[in-house]
């Protein structure tokens, strides 16, 4: 999935996680980059493009938000790229806190809220020529001005 078809923020975080296998085992995981919408799963050869999965993430308190997922995307070795399925407003709320407080945790300073939508504009190359010459000029014209005073 691209930045712009992103619903909700990332956050590049490992969040503590139980999957729940098909026959009743749990496994325990870490959920990679998430947000209020999805996550990057740790990675597994046994989960295939549109297999749905149950997640149980951990919360602060020490009980478990469960989750119901679908494996979207595939990156071998890396990981599963999971979209939360049938995530209700107050899931969502309780995986924000998850989110916030383990940016608290980490002692990291950006506070972002998990329901905002990503950027969707990038700077464009035109823009970025503009920026440059616009520096250049500017750093010309002080370089013009310490050589004039010195004449």
């Amino acid at each position: 999935m691209s930045i712009a078809q992103r619903q909700h923020i990332r956050f590049s975080l490992d969040i503590p996680a139980i999957r729940q296998l098909k026959y009743g085992e749990s496994v325990e995981t870490l959920l990679h980059q998430i947000s209020i919408g999805g996550c990057l799963l740790e990675w597994d050869e046994n989960i295939f493009v549109g297999d749905e999965i149950r997640l149980l993430a951990r919360m602060q308190n020490g009980n478990y938000l469960p989750l119901n997922g679908k494996a979207l995307y595939i990156f071998d070795g890396i990981g599963i790229g999971i979209n939360f399925m049938d995530i209700t407003k107050f899931e969502q709320e309780l995986l924000a806190k998850i989110i916030s407080n383990s940016l608290r945790a980490q002692n990291l300073p950006l506070q972002i809220d998990p329901f905002d939508q990503p950027k969707r504009s990038f700077s464009t190359e035109s823009e970025t020529d503009a920026k440059m010459l616009s520096e250049k000029e500017t750093v010309s014209g002080i370089l013009d001005n310490i050589l004039t005073i010195h004449e």
